[in-house]
């Protein structure tokens, strides 16, 4: 066989190689003056590829220079001897099976082959073999023209290694070193396919950390990455055979669980979040974590990925609602119950832009029969429920941005009726407002407060805010404070309302700016009947007025009630007995029945 190699720039393909046999052909044409015929051949190709010959055993009876000098063998060593001597073992028997069988039959093969060389190592040519057709027209000869193509065949392995490292890093978490969200929904869709219509159930968690804000902000991002390292290695330490964990952003963690049980799933999952209860080291500091998961089936929760997660997600805010720290498998009333919250805010906002909500004022009455004060209560116009309370629409305010919405509805009417009221001359002494966190979420709510008043010249002093306990305990109490801060500069009065039935301490008495305590109608409502009740009232009076505060009783509704109350020098009065709320167009009637009732 002969063979001619040379080395080939690494992009050229059959195109270069034909360029090259093209300028190959140059050089015989301008240079055959100077060489017989035979003689010059053979010159220019042993200086642009490698030539070589075998018989039809394969047994090596020409090389040129270029082919030893690659090969690392001596012209003696390679003359005579076959032409296997090369194999490097990359091929199979199937690839010379098939390179041999066309070759015999008087046909051009072309391909790529790595050869080994005489120190072990490998090289790739690019082989074009020619049989020599004897007259009586069998092949009695193969002639090989090679190119070297080791680099660019290097190249290609580089490229490769490099999409497969680059698919790799596309895949994965590179904090926890888990698959990432893209990865763990590929798998989730290819669970799902593979075991549609088969019968055969998997199980989908999600698990969230449920004091990953807290320690993030406690100890800085450092301590929050050591702490999701932490839980992506215990949750690998539970992850069976047939599981796969996932980390799929912030404190999220995603975990498939295949052919197991309902039993064995909630089982692995409970020792996750035990194992999760642990001490975690977080600098030189030891702390104690939680998580809560919610997991769903499938195929019954579920039949595709975009169910299965949703049904898992609403598992996991459920456990969430139930106190955290624990596994709440998904029930189909979880669903039914997030898609009438989801109505009902769709309807609220309809509402709100077809201004069905208004505003109803139940009289607060002062002890000493001072001018009355007013709390504003909404009222929704359902069109197909009638007048609604707030406690029939209670669910919307979980939203944070359904409950701005409405509190800043609820400021703009204030102060459209309060200045209706002003005109009519009612003797009021202020109106009252329940606030929630989501009003002090930014400025808005309390620089919306002071443009209103400037531009209807009604003073902060006419107006009261109410705020709760949980208020001071939640992710904004930084601007709650500051903003009832601002108020209370004003002139505006803040009241503590529902005192006594959440979590507050005494501290906040003393270090926020309260006017007034507000006592809960649930204290009030058995007061004349229950030694421990009145107790609990008159500490509370006692109490606020020790500290230099007002107090205000609500849910008063009988004689009795009043009398105990006044007896006991509660400051202000507020409940049925004195009138219900009512819309500001009967407010005038409402107070003079008030007056003349005494």
């Amino acid at each position: 066989m002969l063979t001619l190699e040379k080395d080939l720039p690494a992009a050229e393909d059959a195109t270069g190689l034909s360029t090259l046999l093209e300028r190959t052909a140059s050089v015989l044409r301008s240079a055959s003056r100077f060489r017989p015929e035979e003689d010059f051949i053979r010159y220019a190709l042993d200086n642009s590829a490698i030539v070589a010959v075998t018989d039809v055993r394969g047994t090596i009876t020409y090389v040129n220079g270029t082919f030893y000098e690659i090969s690392g063998y001596t012209q003696a060593e390679l003359i005579g001897s076959n032409h296997r001597m090369l194999k490097s073992g990359l091929h199979d028997t199937d690839f010379f099976r098939a390179m041999y069988r066309e070759i015999a039959q008087g046909r051009i093969w072309h391909g790529e082959i790595c050869n080994r060389r005489k120190d072990g190592s490998l090289y790739w040519v690019d082989t074009t073999i020619v049989p020599h057709i004897s007259e009586r027209g069998k092949a009695d000869s193969y002639t090989s023209i090679r190119f070297d193509i080791t680099e660019r065949k290097q190249l290609e392995v580089d490229l490769r290694a490099s999409k497969e490292r680059l698919k790799r890093l596309a895949d994965l978490d590179p904090l926890t070193d888990l698959p990432n969200r893209r990865r763990f929904q590929e798998f989730v869709d290819a669970a799902v396919e593979r075991r549609a219509g088969a019968g055969r159930r998997f199980h989908l968690a999600l698990l969230d950390i449920d004091t990953f804000k807290e320690i993030n902000d406690s100890f800085g991002h450092p301590a929050g990455d050591q702490l999701l390292e932490t839980v992506a290695a215990r949750l690998a330490a539970h992850c069976p055979a047939n599981g796969f964990i996932s980390r799929l952003g912030g404190d999220e963690f995603g975990i498939i669980l295949t052919d197991t049980t309902p039993a064995d799933a909630a089982a692995i999952l409970e020792d996750v979040l035990e194992d999760l209860r642990r001490p975690i080291d977080i600098g030189a500091t030891a702390r104690r974590c939680s998580a809560s998961i919610g997991i769903a089936a499938f195929p019954q929760d579920g039949q595709d990925s975009e169910a299965l997660f949703k049904a898992a997600d609403l598992a996991l805010y459920h456990a969430k609602a139930l106190g955290r720290d624990r596994c709440e498998v998904f029930q189909p009333c979880l669903r039914e119950a997030a898609e009438r919250r989801s109505d009902l805010l769709l309807e609220i906002e309809n509402g709100l832009r077809l201004d069905a909500f208004m505003l109803h004022y139940q009289p607060i009455v002062p002890g000493d029969g001072g001018p009355i004060s007013l709390e504003a209560l909404m009222r929704w116009r359902h069109p197909q429920r009638g007048l609604l309370t707030p406690g029939a629409f209670q669910e919307g305010f979980s939203d944070p941005a359904i409950r701005a919405a409405l509190g800043m509805f609820m400021l703009d009417r204030i102060f459209q009726d309060l200045a209706g009221l002003s005109s009519a001359r009612l003797p009021l002494r202020r109106i009252a407002m329940n606030l929630t966190n989501s009003d002090f979420r930014s400025d808005a709510f309390v620089d919306r407060f002071f443009a209103l008043a400037r531009q209807t010249g009604i003073g902060p002093e006419r107006f009261c805010v109410e705020v709760t306990e949980g208020m001071f305990l939640g992710l904004h109490q930084k601007r709650v404070e500051d903003g009832l801060q601002r108020l209370h500069a004003a002139g505006v009065e803040i009241a503590l309302d529902d005192f006594g039935t959440g979590y507050a301490s005494l501290t906040h008495l003393r270090q926020l700016p309260f006017h007034r305590l507000k006592i809960d109608r649930s204290f009030v409502a058995n007061m004349a009947a229950s030694p421990e009740d009145r107790a609990i009232v008159r500490g509370i009076i006692d109490i606020a007025h020790s500290l230099g505060k007002q107090v205000t009783a609500e849910g008063v509704e009988t004689i009795e009630q009043v009398d105990l109350l006044r007896a006991m020098g509660c400051d202000h009065l507020q409940g049925w007995y004195f009138g219900k709320a009512c819309p500001p167009e009967k407010l005038a009637e409402t107070l003079n029945a008030i007056r003349h009732a005494g």
